[in-house]
């Protein structure tokens, strides 16, 4: 059974890619700043092999700061009509420079490369009657790759929640029940 919910949610993670208005697409992502948690939301772009995740971002943004000073993170996913939660933890790769990354790059719409082209750094101090500069020459994209090391599962029902923990083992995964 636990492998049909494994099989479940890389099925709904697959969706969400493909289907701009999936609860998955967007999930809240955490990253510890010296001793503070920091959560943002940000978009999954691609699911690879055994629950690596991958989003984008601008490498001189605050959270790429703290995972290069701690590589820890999470993903949080909520299905609001399922129920469903997921709960990723692991260890996040920066991936700055490939050409795989720069076949992205080039794919993206002139509207998405602007997010990581602003002259200034995302976060940076601004006046409400400051433009945004941008850059034509530059770049700051990157690639932010989750290796999930435990995957949380709970389904919300009205009789009894069901919450299971998977744990990455080198020939697959481990599961166990938790109470919800």
């Amino acid at each position: 059974m636990n492998q049909l919910v494994l099989q479940s949610i890389k099925k709904e993670l697959q969706t969400a890619l493909n289907t701009y208005s999936h609860p998955f697409r967007y999930f809240t992502c955490g990253t510890i700043a010296s001793k503070t948690p920091k959560q943002r939301t940000v978009v999954l772009r691609a699911i690879e092999g055994d629950f690596k995740l991958i989003f984008y971002t601008d490498k001189r943004s605050a959270k790429v700061e703290q995972l290069r000073n701690n590589s820890t993170i999470s993903a949080l996913f909520y299905h609001p009509e399922k129920k469903i939660q997921l709960l990723f933890t692991g260890n996040a790769t920066i991936v700055t420079e490939t050409k795989e990354l720069q076949k992205i790059w080039t794919q993206l719409s002139d509207k998405a490369k602007k997010d990581y082209t602003t002259k200034k750094a995302p976060g940076s101090t601004i006046t409400p009657t400051d433009g945004i500069d941008y850059l034509s020459d530059r770049n700051f994209f990157c690639q932010v790759e989750i290796e999930t090391t435990t995957l949380e599962y709970l389904k919300l029902t009205d009789s009894q929640h069901q919450r299971i923990e998977f744990t990455k083992q080198n020939d697959g995964w481990e599961s166990q029940f938790l109470v919800p």
